[in-house]
């Protein structure tokens, strides 16, 4: 299990300093991919400058850090997801969750396996129980961990028709997997992708972080 052993050591690195998590190096790929890709974004803002911290729902800082592996509200209290807070100078405060819904342009609510969104929208979903307002999220990720399947697609043309309602800026495709007639797709229609991308592609790797870090720059910047 090289691959899940790598993504183990990126994601240990991130939690570093914690009691422990719900997840380890034998954990579902999946679930481990999507909080692999949660660190490269961490790593993205802390290079732009943020200061990072690590949280439980109470916005206590995080003890022991329980991810989420399917998807639920952002005010589930199903277990004590943590999060991280993302706190750039002069900034409003951001936060970095897994496996949330949001609610799209259509009101249909969708999942972001990853979404970066503000802290105010954040507060105000646990408070009042609703799920985040796509137009307040900066960063939405989907993750796709394939190893002996192929990504069709038709994967691609459902993630195009996601990001339509759920805005377009800042809504990336993540995959392990590249079988050329995703990516033709994505760049046909100039949209934010990295396929192929895994700790065993580094340069895949440092080139999807440098896109999360011009998103942050531009969120500075405004």
């Amino acid at each position: 299990m090289p691959l899940r052993a790598d993504m183990w050591d990126d994601i240990a690195a991130a939690i570093a300093g914690t009691a422990g998590s719900n997840l380890s190096a034998t954990s579902n790929g999946a679930d481990l991919y999507e909080c692999y890709v949660w660190t490269l974004v961490l790593e993205a803002a802390r290079r732009e400058g943020a200061a990072i911290r690590l949280l439980d729902r109470s916005g206590a800082p995080a003890a022991n850090v329980w991810f989420r592996t399917s998807p639920s509200s952002i005010f589930s209290t199903a277990h004590d997801y943590c999060y991280a807070e993302i706190q750039f100078p002069a900034r409003e405060t951001l936060e970095a969750h897994i496996g949330i819904y949001v609610s799209g342009k259509s009101k249909v609510n969708h999942e972001c396996d990853i979404a970066v969104l503000s802290k105010d929208e954040a507060d105000t979903c646990r408070r009042e129980s609703v799920h985040p307002r796509s137009s307040k999220v900066l960063l939405a990720i989907e993750c796709k961990y394939y190893l002996s399947s192929s990504l069709g697609v038709n994967l691609g043309r459902s993630f195009l028709g996601l990001i339509n309602d759920i805005y377009i800026n800042g809504r990336f495709f993540v995959s392990t997997q590249n079988t050329g007639s995703v990516d033709r797709l994505f760049s046909r229609h100039n949209k934010e992708y990295e396929v192929g991308m895994s700790p065993m592609a580094p340069d895949l790797e440092v080139r999807l972080r440098g896109s999360f870090e011009k998103h942050f720059r531009n969120f500075k910047a405004a």
